[in-house]
């Protein structure tokens, strides 16, 4: 895929499989650590910090975020120099489900989504298992895990096709047998991937032009994990 002229990439590092298979120019990304979706504030920071960086290319006009609402992640944030694209979803399985249907709809409710970048490059309850058997027993690590995964009753695999490898499978699996969850896979896709990096805008595309920053209004009815989203803002 062709990213169009003067376009970047902010992106998380859980799209980088995605990102990769489609071609894009490495150097026209920017991916920003996976783990940061948990501290909406931190990661406000460091997008932050990552746009001024990448509005001092004057051949740059316009930035495509390769993220969720996040938890708050992306309030307030604008370009002042470039125009901000992005997706009106709260979260980034919609994009990895490349559909705007809810969880119910499609059997997912009560699922725990991994995909490939998410295991590659992201913090999951089974590598919080790991970590916690590093200051105390098993046993104390599992029930931490367990009550991490609490109301979830499977873990979901994204299949993507060309993205998944037998160690994907494997870690999802792994992870579900150890916390006593069921297992299943759902067909992902790159289409609305694809729609967000042509930086068009169009049906749940966020255009926000020079000096307009993003809010919670922005994403008022916008899904998660599959949901609709909310009308485009521009």
């Amino acid at each position: 895929m062709q990213l169009p002229d003067g376009v970047a990439v902010l992106a998380c590092q859980g799209f980088g499989p995605e990102l990769e298979h489609l071609g894009l120019p490495r150097e026209r990304i920017t991916f920003l650590e996976q783990g940061l979706h948990r501290y909406p504030k931190d990661l406000r920071a460091e997008v932050g910090q990552a746009l001024e960086k990448i509005e001092a290319d004057p051949a740059i006009h316009a930035v495509v975020l390769v993220y969720g609402y996040c938890g708050g992640g992306l309030e307030g944030l604008g370009g002042r120099r470039v125009t901000l694209v992005a997706r009106v979803v709260h979260d980034c399985i919609p994009v990895l489900l490349d559909r705007d249907v809810a969880p119910s709809e499609v059997g997912t409710a009560g699922s725990f989504f991994l995909s490939a970048g998410w295991i590659d490059h992201g913090q999951t309850p089974l590598t919080e298992y790991y970590r916690t058997c590093e200051r105390h027993d098993e046993e104390t690590a599992l029930w931490v895990t367990k009550e991490i995964l609490k109301g979830y009753k499977d873990v979901a695999l994204i299949v993507q096709e060309g993205l998944i490898q037998p160690s994907h499978r494997e870690y999802s699996q792994q992870m579900a047998a150890m916390f006593d969850l069921g297992y299943r896979e759902i067909p992902g896709g790159l289409d609305w991937l694809k729609r967000l990096l042509a930086a068009r805008g169009g049906e749940g595309i966020l255009v926000a032009p020079p000096g307009r920053v993003l809010t919670m209004t922005d994403y008022l009815g916008a899904g998660s994990s599959g949901s609709a989203p909310a009308p485009v803002a521009a």
